[in-house]
């Protein structure tokens, strides 16, 4: 019986507009996979070692060979994306819903420790049970031992709890580990998909 849901926060709890990671493979003409892979090699940098995004992404770029230039014109594509971000307001109700039918929620999230002063600033640190974050707890997605600080903290075994994340790679692993994956496709989606597993909003 499910018992939990949890919520990745970049790109589900907070979304944003347009594609960041396409704009900048455009930019340097790699393919957007090839700069993901190159990515996956250093994300810990910032979801563990606590490094901004933004300086992250500036290594990636130099492996790519990037110019200063064109360093310069990735950083100020990052900045301005920042000013998109936003609250999913409609997925806040649905959480509030959850809620309500006492289900535990958590926040699961690969980033630096500043998000949890970001949530404070949002007014959304109380809509969660626990909040896991990777820098804090020195492990990150898909890892076995991130989900395990979650079970614990919510002290539920790990076929009951749904974690929710917008992007496959942090979702590997999933029926090894042993809790119900949802890929976010949206919040009509999600809702679609946990009616399917008889949770109640």
């Amino acid at each position: 019986m499910i018992k939990a849901i949890a919520f990745d926060y970049g790109g589900v709890v907070e979304i944003k507009d347009g594609d960041i990671i396409q704009e900048i493979a455009d930019y340097l003409h790699v393919p957007k996979s090839n700069w993901q892979s190159v990515y996956y090699t250093l994300n810990h940098l910032s979801n563990v070692g606590n490094k901004s995004w933004k300086d992250t992404a500036t290594l990636v770029a130099e492996k790519f060979g990037a110019t200063d230039i064109q360093i310069s014109h990735i950083q100020n594509l990052i900045k301005e994306d920042g000013k998109t971000r936003r609250v999913n307001s409609e997925l806040v109700e649905i959480i509030k819903g959850l809620r309500n039918n006492n289900y535990k929620i958590a926040l699961l999230s690969n980033n630096v420790t500043e998000l949890r002063q970001r949530l404070e600033n949002q007014n959304m640190i109380n809509l969660f049970d626990e909040v896991i974050i990777s820098a804090e707890v020195g492990h990150q997605k898909p890892s076995p031992e991130i989900f395990e600080h979650l079970f614990k903290r919510l002290d539920i075994k790990a076929d009951e709890i749904v974690f929710v994340d917008d992007t496959e790679k942090s979702l590997e692993g999933a029926e090894k580990i042993g809790y119900v994956p949802i890929l976010f496709k949206g919040n009509q989606k999600l809702k679609e998909e946990l009616e399917k597993l008889d949770i109640k909003l």
